[in-house]
């Protein structure tokens, strides 16, 4: 079974297969319901049912992401297309996989991907990326890196400056 935090992965998987270049996550977790919605600059053609098992423009044995994510958001979502920019919206239920956020967003920003992720949780503001992990020697991607990434994101979870 895939938990809400898998559901983002998935999400930003599908912009990365679609050759996005810049992707931002933005996340509002708020009375038991955790909205998302992920936009992206990667090519998409919208054909019939995108959310359809196995509807897919990558290949045989794929299109199931968004299946998933239809299936779990209990059809609470929406791909959009315009201007250069494909947007995937959804909303799931709050199943408390978003309590730890460095635990939730491990997979999505240990890839080397230039993505932001906005999380509003608890009334405050989060705001991470690639970038600020970058400066701030908190990539993930070896012991010290997953250190300074756990510290990183309690400290703005808490509204602290991290310093």
């Amino acid at each position: 079974m895939h938990d809400t935090a898998d559901l983002v992965i998935e999400a930003v998987m599908n912009s990365i297969e679609a050759g996005a270049g810049n992707i931002l996550v933005t996340i509002h977790i708020d009375e038991g319901m955790v909205n998302t919605r992920v936009e992206d600059d990667g090519l998409y053609t919208l054909i019939g049912d995108p959310f359809g098992e196995g509807v897919t423009t990558k290949g045989e044995g794929r299109g199931h992401g968004l299946s998933i994510i239809k299936e779990r958001s209990e059809g609470r979502c929406r791909l959009t297309r315009g201007d250069g920019i494909t947007v995937l919206e959804f909303t799931a239920r709050d199943d408390g996989s978003f309590n730890s956020l460095s635990e939730a967003l491990l997979p999505v920003l240990s890839i080397e991907r230039d993505m932001t992720i906005t999380i509003w949780k608890d009334g405050r503001e989060i705001e991470v990326s690639r970038s600020l992990l970058e400066e701030r020697g908190a990539v993930p991607d070896r012991a010290e890196g997953i250190r300074r990434y756990r510290r990183l994101l309690e400290s703005l979870e808490k509204g602290d400056i991290y310093g």
